[in-house]
């Protein structure tokens, strides 16, 4: 099969690529409309200088139409392009400093000072994405999407996070909120979901005080859950609605966390008072068995004295006996011999018996009370260490 000389021509010819000049939903920006544009946006406009022969702007075009859709009809920072080869358009290439193509940079509006600040960043999707999300205050991702922050008021946040708890002041809280709402820009993105915080805290107060906090609490995952199965109806839904929706359930989200903080610290308490009750019911039962030991040893110990204190008495008592039947032995074999001492040596071996035995009877009595006050002193040493 031959080919055509047409059909060869056109195969050796290079692509044609679309260039800046066809990116769709970019706003295309002329001489005439150019400052208009630009003072419309609060926080600003990213720009692309191009030419229409510029192949670097035609590889640049399927980025920028994917930033230009996520940024169409927002009211803070809006994606443009302006072609400034044309020669009515230079004037306004020389006030930007352009000198070459594609030239990008960030035109901040009148009203907030009207800076240029040049582009240098990588020409990808996520690069372009992360610089205008900080200077539009946005939170878009790739492939369309917002992140979990978009919406989200920090000020108004804050009060979410106190008005779920149990002992909140919410009337106060509410009125906070209302002066955070009203000082907001009145058309903005943040103004329209302010009003919505205003109204889950409304409802939330309404639930709280007619079913209670944990029913007030209940709500909110049923309403995520409605929005969420509205955002599912891609098909139905326009994409400003579906943004619309993404960024209420971020809202209700702010309320989920909190009431999972309040949850959390709620348990986290009760976790602590077990744990405590714990320690001390196993220390009251450790010193408990502490001084059951002690006084046991204390009154063994008492017992064992005394022990030993009566054996020695009996021990002493039977020296005694001993030494005085001894000498009573002597003195009767000393009276049968000598008769005329007899009386005098009895009279002697009946004191010395006497005395003997009085001696041994004292000292087996300190031996047993110094015995005693030993025990019980012990025993009071370890009843005050306990």
């Amino acid at each position: 099969m031959k080919l055509s000389t047409t059909a060869l021509v056109a195969a050796a010819l290079p692509l044609v690529l679309a260039g800046l000049e066809d990116a769709k939903y970019s706003t295309v920006l002329t001489p005439q409309n150019f400052d208009s544009s630009i003072a419309s946006k609060s926080e600003g406009s990213l720009v692309a200088f191009f030419a229409e022969w510029c192949g670097h702007c035609k590889s640049l075009e399927p980025v920028w139409t994917k930033i230009a859709q996520q940024f169409e009809g927002d009211d803070r920072c809006q994606v443009a392009h302006f072609n400034a080869d044309d020669a009515e358009a230079r004037p306004i290439s020389g006030k930007y400093g352009v000198s070459g193509f594609p030239t990008i940079k960030f035109l901040a509006p009148p009203s907030k000072g009207g800076a240029a600040e040049a582009y240098q960043g990588p020409r990808t999707e996520e690069a372009f994405l992360e610089f205008l999300n900080a200077k539009c205050g946005t939170h878009k991702l790739p492939g369309g999407v917002l992140s979990d922050l978009a919406g989200r008021i920090p000020s108004l946040d804050s009060l979410a996070s106190q008005f779920l708890g149990p002992s909140a002041t919410r009337p106060d809280l509410a009125t906070s909120a209302s002066a955070i709402a009203s000082s907001l820009a009145p058309g903005a993105v943040s103004s329209s979901l302010s009003a919505y915080y205003l109204r889950i805290f409304d409802k939330f107060s309404t639930v709280a005080d007619s079913e209670g906090v944990t029913a007030a609490r209940a709500w909110v995952d049923k309403e995520r859950e409605r929005l969420a199965k509205l955002a599912s109806k891609k098909g139905q839904v326009t994409a400003a609605k579906l943004e619309e929706l993404h960024m209420k359930r971020n809202v209700l989200a702010a309320f989920a966390e909190a009431r999972d903080v309040v949850a959390e610290a709620a348990s986290t308490a009760s976790s602590v008072v077990g744990d405590a009750t714990a320690s001390a019911s196993s220390l009251a039962s450790g010193a408990s068995k502490s001084a059951s030991s002690a006084a046991s040893v204390a009154s063994k110990s008492a017992g064992s004295a005394a022990s030993v204190a009566s054996s020695t008495i009996e021990s002493v008592v039977g020296q005694v006996t001993a030494s005085a039947s001894s000498l009573a032995s002597g003195a009767s074999k000393s009276a049968s011999s000598v008769g005329k001492s007899a009386g005098s040596a009895a009279s002697d071996a009946s004191s010395t018996v006497e005395s003997v035995v009085d001696k041994a009877t004292s000292s087996a009595s300190s031996a047993y009370a110094k015995a005693t006050g030993g025990a019980a002193s012990a025993y009071e040493r370890v009843k005050e260490e306990l």
